[in-house]
Formats: structure tokens, C-alpha cells, sequence
């Protein structure tokens, strides 16, 4: 009698533990389906520019020549214009385009962005979610400027200061307070300065 009565409580634990590592099983299921539910998805906006070309200026300053900018930016035309475009905020509008017969006078160079670069340029130019950012204390330099364009109309143009992080974006109504998240300048800089 003992006997049965062991084989009878083995038998009851075996199916007792049975079910309820069936209901553990169900349970790591669904809080894994549950999961991956709420995990949102990145829900990227709107291209910040239309193009089919992109004019990339390019200068080649050090900060003791960027810092003589404010010294002698009242000395000539060419010299207050430099100022204007290196660390001011001309153009001040899309339409203000005098600026880009004098880009060489002012020592940026010139060249065209292999159109093979565009999806990339297109993931970051684009309307991204919200995330926290970090803001630097320093006076932007723009040494680099991209001016993009469709049907060899001018749609927008970008000022960069990669070493401050800042940038100035003419042209677009898309949202473009998120640009520099998810390694924005550092894939752009892995763009533009590679020939």
C-alpha cells in the first residue's frame, strides 16, 4: 500500500510540475510577445530636401586664421563677406545667393557629391524622432556648406560646424530639430570627406 500510494504522489507531483512549467513557458511566450510589441518602431518624417545635385564647399581654415575673421571684417568687402558666410549667418534666406559668386574669393573649395551618395545623404537628412542632445559652448565655424539642388534650381542650403556640432539649414519645411542624432555628423564628415 505504501508503494502505491508513493507511485500515486510521484505521479501527482511529475503532471503538478508539468503544468506549471507549461504555464512558465506560456507566460515568458506572451511578456516576449508583449515585448516586442511595445517596443516602438522609428518612425522617420520627411526628406529635408528634393535634389538631383549637391554643390559641397569645402574650407580649409585653422582657428588663428578663422579668429582673424573678426579682426579684420570691417578692412574690405571680401573680408566682411568671409566673416558673413564663415561665422555668421549669411545667406540669410534661400534666395540670398550673391554669397556663391565669391566662395572662392573667400577660400572655400568647390566640388560635386557623387549622386551614389545620395541614400546615404538621405538617411540623414531626414525628419527623426526625438532624443536628447547635447549642446556645445562654442562659436560655430562653417567651413563646410552643402547647397542642394533640383533642375539646377537651389532648394536648400546647410552650414556645418562639425567641431561645435551647430548648423544652420535654409529651404526645407521639414522638421530638422533632430538632426545630429544617431551619429549624424560623424557619418555626414564619413561622406563628404571621401573622394
Amino acid at each position: 500500500m505504501n508503494k502505491i500510494f508513493a507511485l500515486i504522489l510521484t505521479l501527482l507531483v511529475a503532471c503538478t510540475d508539468k503544468k506549471q512549467s507549461n504555464n512558465v513557458n506560456d507566460t515568458e511566450t506572451n511578456q516576449k510577445t508583449n515585448i516586442n510589441n511595445e517596443i516602438p518602431k522609428i518612425k522617420y518624417g520627411n526628406k529635408f530636401f528634393q535634389y538631383d545635385a549637391i554643390d559641397y564647399y569645402h574650407l580649409e581654415k585653422e582657428n588663428k586664421s578663422v579668429k582673424s575673421l573678426f579682426e579684420n571684417k570691417k578692412k574690405s568687402k571680401i573680408d566682411r563677406l568671409k566673416f558673413e558666410v564663415i561665422v555668421n549667418e549669411t545667406p540669410d534666406n534661400l534666395q540670398d545667393q550673391d554669397f556663391l559668386i565669391y566662395m572662392d574669393e573667400i577660400g572655400y573649395s568647390k566640388k560635386k557629391i557623387d549622386s551614389a551618395k545620395f541614400e546615404a545623404l538621405n538617411k540623414i537628412f531626414i525628419e527623426k524622432p526625438y532624443e536628447d542632445g547635447t549642446a556645445r559652448a562654442c562659436i560655430p565655424v562653417y567651413r563646410d556648406i552643402l547647397i542642394f539642388k533640383n533642375n539646377d534650381e537651389i532648394t536648400g542650403m546647410m552650414k556645418i560646424c562639425f567641431n561645435c556640432h551647430q548648423y544652420r539649414i535654409l529651404g526645407t519645411k521639414a522638421n530638422t530639430d533632430n538632426f545630429g542624432s544617431d551619429g549624424d555628423y560623424l557619418q555626414l564628415w564619413n561622406i563628404l570627406s571621401k573622394d
